[in-house]
């Protein structure tokens, strides 16, 4: 993962949060150092007491904290350039780093799997394979909008270090909790897909009120996945095979789909393809074609309006032209009259005017 960003107090601060959401693991970096360093895993022992009541005691017999910088991991809060030859180690399978060199985001396909970027606040995830393993069940988001809601509803902008209502949801230790609960379940969880793959043509060794599989409500991919690494080999072998035992292997959110599930399922799929702003951008050109159609329209009325007029203003010059031959000839025929003798003396002549003004269609 790779943490960018030009504020280096804020990028350091973000990943320390990040880090803190694994129930004691901040107080567990003296490996972090160096992919060499594993000093923690060599002297690791398996707890074989435990006491309930005492969370230390629950959490370090459920294997917490989960080790991510041991052998071949690093966490590196604020990376200089000079250490990039150890990011691309062989030996370095895994790290943490943050950055405020914007040389590390030309390169972003050679550092990171996961880069985000904290001055445009964007996450992007350029492994194929661990993109497919971290997509969220029904449940996941479920549990995820739940928190996230609870933070929101409480957020104090003037003060954002408590919740705007004084009290517990939102702080955050709430935040901590809600890791804390989801962590110990998926740790329970995949404790109990051992114990039935084990035990499958035994009815009597299974949890009468569990069914199925609850370890694929946080995603079957992302189980797998994290059963190839480092840190599970060390967690498997430092726990007590009957942890369900301890902590009810079901997911926090678990349950049926809903109405809500998908409607959030629609929101968020909208959200990773970019529809809604395609939906904005075909809305931005289809207002600037309407007004461009628009203009147009208001152009060729005020065109066919010009032509209109210019039209009748050549038909009412040719009436008035017709008018006058009209009137020069009834002029003419009456001198002949006059001129030519007796009004009733000769036939009469055809009327010319009528017989040309027939003759004129409009």
């Amino acid at each position: 993962m790779l943490f960018f960003g030009s504020h280096c107090e804020r990028l350091c601060m973000i990943q320390f949060a990040l880090v803190s959401l694994i129930p004691k693991l901040i107080r567990n970096l003296q490996d972090c150092a160096d992919p060499a360093f594993n000093n923690y895993a060599e002297n690791l022992v398996k707890p074989t007491t435990l006491r309930t009541s005492d969370r230390s005691s629950l959490l370090a017999y459920m294997g917490l904290p989960l080790q991510l910088f041991g052998s071949g991991s690093l966490y590196g809060p604020y990376t200089p350039l000079q250490q990039l030859d150890l990011l691309a180690d062989h030996d370095t399978k895994s790290y943490i780093v943050g950055s405020t060199n914007s040389l590390l985001l030309q390169q972003k396909d050679r550092y990171s799997d996961i880069l985000i970027n904290l001055d445009e606040k964007t996450s992007t995830i350029t492994s194929t394979s661990l993109r497919t393993a971290l997509i969220l069940t029904t449940p996941d988001r479920r549990w995820i909008d739940f928190l996230t809601q609870a933070v929101v509803d409480t957020w104090d902008e003037a003060n954002p270090t408590r919740p705007k209502t004084m009290g517990y949801a939102g702080s955050e230790e709430f935040i901590r909790l809600q890791f804390e609960e989801y962590l110990l379940a998926f740790l329970s969880a995949v404790k109990y897909r051992q114990h039935v793959e084990k035990h499958h043509n035994d009815p009597k060794a299974l949890l009468s009120d569990v069914d199925g599989d609850p370890a694929s409500e946080f995603g079957s991919d992302f189980v797998h996945a994290w059963m190839q690494t480092e840190n599970y080999q060390l967690w498997n072998k430092s726990t007590e095979s009957n942890l369900f035992d301890i902590v009810e292997p079901v997911h926090p959110c678990t349950g049926g789909l809903t109405v809500d599930d998908v409607q959030r399922r629609l929101a968020s799929q909208i959200k990773e393809l970019g529809l809604d702003e395609k939906v904005r951008e075909g809305r931005e050109v289809l207002g600037r074609a309407a007004g461009e159609v628009g203009k147009a329209a208001y152009a060729g009325k005020e065109g066919m309006r010009n032509v209109m007029e210019k039209v009748w203003a050549d038909i009412e010059v040719m009436r008035e032209a017709q008018r006058k031959r009209a009137e020069e000839s009834r002029r003419a025929e009456a001198g002949k009259h006059i001129t030519g003798g007796s009004l009733f003396g000769e036939k009469a002549q055809p009327n010319k005017c009528k017989q040309s003004h027939r003759r004129v269609v409009f």
